[in-house]
């Protein structure tokens, strides 16, 4: 967050905590057991959400880390919502009669609270190994992105008939290629690497026909990869 997203959140809640005490204070609820209870767990919710807001959402930079968030975020104020009706419901009942025993109260107020933390801290651990799984994904697609981004690039230097039908058909490989890569792929992907590399030089230098020998050796690697990434998946 920036600093004028983070004022502009502590006025909100700052606005809210006001009118919550206004609320309280200013109704002649009777001030009871049960009224002090009702009052404390309201105001641990409205203090809680500005935590869990700041847990959630401060130092998310990307849209996808906001997003993965926002469960969290949304949490909070369903929490908030409940324990605040609550409280009410309670202060309500401090107008009729002061019996209420202030336990019942304190037990739904704590039981709350309880849930609502398990649920916090599930959600944040779900969040973690999702952001995982997705950044270990990202990784072993990372080399055939690499490999696509290369050869659109080498296309776009060539004009060469002959030499761009090659590329063409190379680029269609790479496109539909398996793009998960893994330790059994290691070697020839590594030899993929090198010959991009050197048909990159070769279309620099206007080799134009060692290009083509070049782009039928990476179209030959590719066709062994994907039958090597088939076996890997027996």
């Amino acid at each position: 967050m920036n600093k004028k997203k983070i004022t502009v959140n502590i006025a909100i809640y700052a606005i809210v905590l006001a009118i919550y005490n206004i609320i309280t204070f200013a109704i002649p609820f009777k001030r009871v057991g049960v009224f002090w209870a009702a009052y404390i767990f309201g105001l641990v919710a409205i203090l809680v959400q500005v935590g869990i807001e700041v847990l959630a959402l401060c130092g998310k930079t990307t849209l996808r880390e906001k997003v993965y968030a926002f469960p969290m975020f949304r949490l909070g104020f369903v929490y908030l919502a409940i324990q605040l009706v609550i409280s009410l419901v309670f202060f309500i009942v401090t107008l009729f009669t002061e019996a209420c025993p202030s336990w019942i109260a304190w037990i739904i107020g704590a039981i709350l609270l309880g849930v609502f933390a398990i649920l916090v801290l599930l959600t944040d651990v779900t969040r973690d190994v999702i952001e995982e799984i997705e950044e270990e994904e990202e990784r072993q697609t990372k080399q055939v992105k690499t490999f696509r981004i290369s050869i659109d690039s080498i296309m776009r230097r060539v004009d060469d008939k002959e030499l761009l039908a090659k590329l063409n058909k190379l680029s269609d490989i790479a496109k539909y290629s398996d793009p998960v890569s893994n330790e059994f792929l290691y070697e020839i992907e590594t030899e993929i690497t090198d010959k991009i590399t050197a048909l990159t030089a070769c279309v620099n230098g206007g080799e134009t026909e060692n290009a083509k020998t070049l782009a039928e050796q990476v179209i030959d690697l590719f066709e062994d990869r994907n039958a090597m990434c088939k076996v890997s998946k027996r």
